[in-house]
């Protein structure tokens, strides 16, 4: 009865250790993984079905296979894998590079132990390696995409930076950044956007956060900034939310569209004068017959009244009185006064028509060299006994300060032209200085001529109290002038624009002075494409 107890208990041992051995080997039969073991002469001595999956060698070609000589694609990875075995009595995560069939590589993590027998002795190694291919394939692509956004951020033109998306801190800017903003990694380091006073308008970076808000990216956003020397740039801005090494960021990119808003205001200033040139040309001529009558008439009319003809003698004579009494009641009267303002008013009126004329029709042109410097200087020399200036304000009080670069030759142009563009610009700014009430401040006029590549650079500066960004942005528009009515026709400045630009295929813009006042900087090419050349004189 015993050893019938002893048998089945025995029998459910067995049955018991055959159901483990198979349940190990199906776990051996089905893993991805692959179960090995090697002698100590490094020889594959017992290897899973899934070698063939992984390396493309079958169970029988595996077995008995050189790990180092025929499996490791770095023979001194083993040696390090077996050093570290031997330090440490197991290796965890051991990656290497292996060998498949066909020749090509693949990566393995193993872990190992050594295999011992029933005596502790040491008879070879036993392992588990995984293959890591693709997480290695991922981790080296994250790693190009990485190298290629430090590359695209740190080489990238425009302006880039990165602000936290809690606070708005600055985590990094580039080079562009820098340019753009004169701003460096030092002056943003633990500051915002609105900390360094970047935004001109407020309004505009609630715009942007609101975008962000609203639909997680912003594109092309037009802003103005204020840079780290008080400029004021335009900038159109793109950006969206980032997240990187567990952080939410924000990634900005700025473009310098400032030079780009420049150019496309004058070509905007540019068609809306040449459409005005024809519209200007039409009023001019149903305007000049009747004005030319008006003239005419107001002459006779202070002929005949005022002056001391005999024909005048006699009618009086007839209408029985003396021209003497005539005249005199005209005088109590102030007649002659009405009629002097109805003959200015015609001459001013026929001077605008003049004007507008000049938009339309282009006289003919004489083109030939001339130094800029003696035009500008024989300009000055008009303006000091022009009389209408001496009525208003003394040009010879005004202090004259020559930049003129000696290497600067002789330019193809119309010379009583360019003279026209520089008094009308002299007298601006003589009349704005003479408006300042700081008596202590000097009148100044600088001039400079400079060569400029292909062009020569002129530039009449004055320290007068300067224009607003609007003033600035309309003074070459036909009709607008800051003046008084009686005082300004708002014309002088377009026929220059269209002087420098029409005429001489220049350019003309105005500037903030680099002190105080105003600039005007007028761009004139040293060659022309078509001209009708006179001796030089």
């Amino acid at each position: 009865m015993n050893d019938q107890l002893k048998y089945e208990n025995m029998l459910k041992k067995v049955r018991r250790l055959e159901e483990e051995v198979k349940n190990y080997q199906a776990l051996i039969e089905n893993t991805p993984d692959l179960f090995y073991r090697t002698d100590l002469h490094g020889r594959i001595t017992f290897i899973s079905p899934s070698v063939y999956r992984l390396s493309g060698y079958s169970i029988v070609e595996a077995t008995g296979m050189k790990m180092a000589e025929e499996i490791y694609l770095v023979p001194e990875e083993r040696e390090t894998f077996l050093n570290l075995l031997q330090k440490e009595g197991h290796v965890a995560n051991f990656e290497a590079r292996l060998k498949r069939k066909d020749g090509s590589i693949w990566w393995a993590s193993t872990n190992a132990h050594f295999l011992k027998n029933k005596a502790g002795e040491i008879i070879g190694v036993e392992g588990i390696t995984r293959d890591i291919s693709d997480i290695k394939a991922a981790g080296k692509a994250l790693r190009e995409s990485e190298e290629q956004f430090r590359l695209a951020f740190h080489t990238s033109p425009d302006s880039v930076n990165l602000n936290r998306a809690t606070d708005g801190m600055f985590v990094d800017i580039n080079e562009g950044f820098t340019k753009l903003m004169g701003f460096t990694k030092e002056d943003v380091s633990g500051k915002s956007s609105l900390s360094l006073n970047i935004w001109k308008n407020p309004n505009d970076r609630q715009r942007l956060v609101d975008a962000l808000t609203r639909d997680g990216f912003v594109e092309n956003l037009e802003a103005e900034f204020v840079t780290k020397s008080g400029e004021v740039k335009v900038g159109l801005m793109s950006a969206r939310f980032l997240r990187i090494n567990e952080e939410d960021l924000i990634l900005t990119i700025t473009r310098d569209i400032t030079e780009w808003k420049k150019m496309r205001e004058m070509m905007v200033q540019n068609e809306k004068m040449l459409s005005v040139g024809g519209l200007a040309a039409g009023m001019a001529h149903e305007i000049n017959n009747p004005l030319a009558g008006i003239l005419q008439n107001a002459s006779v009319l202070a002929n005949r009244l005022t002056g001391d003809l005999p024909a005048n003698h006699k009618a009086a004579e007839a209408a029985g009185t003396s021209l003497s009494a005539i005249q005199k009641y005209l005088q109590l009267r102030r007649l002659p006064e009405m009629i002097e303002n109805i003959r200015s008013s015609g001459r001013m009126a026929a001077e605008i028509v003049s004007n507008m004329l000049s938009f339309a029709r282009k006289s003919e042109k004489m083109v030939s060299s001339h130094d800029i410097g003696i035009l500008l200087d024989q300009t000055l020399d008009l303006l000091k006994t022009d009389y209408d200036m001496k009525k208003h304000y003394d040009f010879k009080q005004v202090r004259i300060v020559r930049e003129y670069d000696e290497t600067v030759g002789p330019i193809p142009c119309e010379a009583s032209k360019l003279q026209q563009v520089f008094m009308n610009i002299l007298k601006n700014g003589a009349e704005a200085m003479a408006e300042m009430k700081d008596a202590a401040i000097q009148p100044t006029f600088v001039l400079r001529v400079q060569d400029d590549g292909t062009w020569i650079k002129v530039e009449i500066e004055d320290n007068g109290p300067g224009m607003d960004a609007k003033t600035r942005r309309r003074i070459f528009e036909p009709f607008y002038t800051t003046k008084p009515l009686d005082k300004g026709t708002g014309l002088g400045l377009s026929v220059s624009y269209f002087i420098v630009t029409e005429d001489h295929d220049g350019k003309i813009s105005v500037e903030d002075a680099r002190g105080k006042g105003t600039c005007f900087v007028i761009r004139l090419p040293k060659t022309r494409a078509e001209e009708k050349s006179l001796p030089i004189g």
